[in-house]
């Protein structure tokens, strides 16, 4: 996750900055006969869940801004992980 936030690539954007909060955790215990390694991990920010105009151009479509009800979907944009098990 550090090299999409040094990339500028966030899931929360503040001040024309983005940011990059997001945890994704897994526990050793997760699966105990097979290795585990990562694929990807990637925040999901299709076109659908921007911003289209204003100053918010390209920031998450969220529900609200100053009160203003924008019938969007939320704040930030959703981070996941594509994992892969050995056999």
């Amino acid at each position: 996750m550090e090299k999409m936030i040094r990339k500028g690539i966030g899931s929360l954007a503040h001040n024309d900055r983005w940011f990059l909060f997001d945890q994704l955790l897994f526990s050793l215990n997760w699966n105990k006969d097979k290795e585990i390694f990562l694929l990807k991990t990637a925040v999901y920010n299709p076109s659908f869940l921007r911003t289209k105009r204003s100053n918010y151009h390209g920031y998450p479509f969220r529900t609200k801004i100053h009160g203003t009800r924008l019938e969007g979907f939320s704040d930030y944009f959703p981070v996941y992980t594509i994992v892969g098990l050995s056999l």
